[in-house]
Formats: C-alpha cells, structure tokens, sequence
C-alpha cells in the first residue's frame, strides 16, 4: 500500500484502519466531493474562511489521489491522471480566488466520473491489487 493512503487512513480514517487501499481511495474521492459542496455553500454564504479552509483540504485530498499513483505500474493512465489531479487543484485553486463556483461544478463532475469508474471496478479485479 502506498505510503500516502497509509498516512490518511491513519490520520483521517483511524475507524476504518482494516479498509483496503481501494476502499480508501474511493473514501478519499467522497471526502473531497463533499468539501467541494461545502466550499460551494460557503462561497454562496460568503463564509471565506470556511471556503478556504474546505478548499484546502481538497487540494490535500487531491495531493494525496496523485501520490496514490503508481507511475511506474500505471503507465499512461496514471500519467494522465496524474495531469488531471494538476489540472483540479488548479481549477480549486482559481475558484478559491476567484470566489467561482462554476470552477468547483466542473472539478466536481471530474471528480464523480471517476470515482463512478473507480466503484465500478468488479471485486476480483479489485483483490487482484490488494495483495
């Protein structure tokens, strides 16, 4: 398991600590659909200092999707998700400028695809990595 799902799941998830890296990740995505919902909310409300601060952790939550990734085993598809996490904290970072929630909506519908994708993965599949 790499080394950043270990520190999140014991920093972040200690109540699940037996949960597989798959599980964790797909934790991780939930997590950071949520603070992108919340910063919304807050950015409507003009709470900045909640913005900012659930706009941080999405950037750390993405940072922790990217050092997730395997490059050498992954090869083109964790160079491209690698270059799509880039381009999400950058989007992030624009709209906690910016104040623009059609930023967040975007890296939102990013974020479901694929975790949608992510989840659909078969079991088998699945345990294939977990060893």
């Amino acid at each position: 398991m790499r080394r950043s799902i270990q520190q999140y799941q014991s920093t972040n998830l200690s109540h699940i600590e037996q949960a597989d890296p798959h599980t964790l990740i797909s934790l991780i995505m939930q997590h950071i659909l949520g603070n992108l919902a919340g910063a919304k909310g807050a950015i409507d409300r003009k709470e900045i200092e909640n913005k900012n601060k659930m706009l941080g952790k999405v950037i750390g939550l993405i940072g922790e999707l990217q050092d997730s990734l395997d490059m050498e085993k992954g090869g083109e598809i964790s160079t491209n998700l690698y270059s799509l996490y880039a381009y999400m904290i950058s989007q992030v970072t624009q709209a906690n400028i910016k104040n623009d929630v059609s930023l967040l909506t975007e890296v939102i519908s990013l974020i479901s695809e694929i975790k949608s994708g992510w989840d659909g993965i078969p079991q088998d599949i699945r345990q294939q990595y977990n060893r």
